[in-house]
């Protein structure tokens, strides 16, 4: 008879998708510094900041109401919420070629942190999900 234990170990994938979530963290505050005079509240957004990493300590230890809250929460909400302005922009006829060719160092710099931030939530929400995660959030 063999018996199966509740596995203890972090999965590669959830120790990965962790890192994503710090990488994300880290472009938001990258992209708010940069953009500091254009963000009312900066308290307000390192709150939000702080609230984001300790659930995302939660999803590490195994919670799966710390996964889902990420997955829905920042993998649709808040990849909205990045994603509009610049779509918003576009369709109210201004030309990307245009844009490039007056901005700054800033302007590079801030769309540079905001790709890296979608990526980084991009790359968290799939391995949160991965094959063989399920039963680390089961234990």
């Amino acid at each position: 008879m063999t018996t199966t234990t509740p596995t203890t170990t972090t999965p590669y994938a959830i120790r990965a998708a962790f890192l994503f979530w710090m990488g994300a963290l880290a472009a938001g505050v990258a992209e708010m510094i940069l953009q500091v005079a254009e963000f009312p509240g900066v308290a307000v957004r390192l709150a939000v900041y702080a609230i984001v990493a300790a659930v995302a300590l939660r999803m590490r230890a195994g919670r799966n109401w710390a996964r889902w809250t990420l997955a829905v929460g920042l993998g649709v909400f808040g990849t909205l919420s990045l994603v509009i302005e610049p779509i918003t922009w576009l369709l109210d006829g201004n030309a990307l070629g245009d844009a490039l060719a007056r901005t700054d160092l800033t302007g590079v710099l801030t769309a540079a942190s905001r790709i890296l931030h979608i990526l980084c939530v991009w790359a968290a929400v799939p391995l949160m999900f991965s094959p063989g995660t399920g039963a680390y959030f089961r234990r």
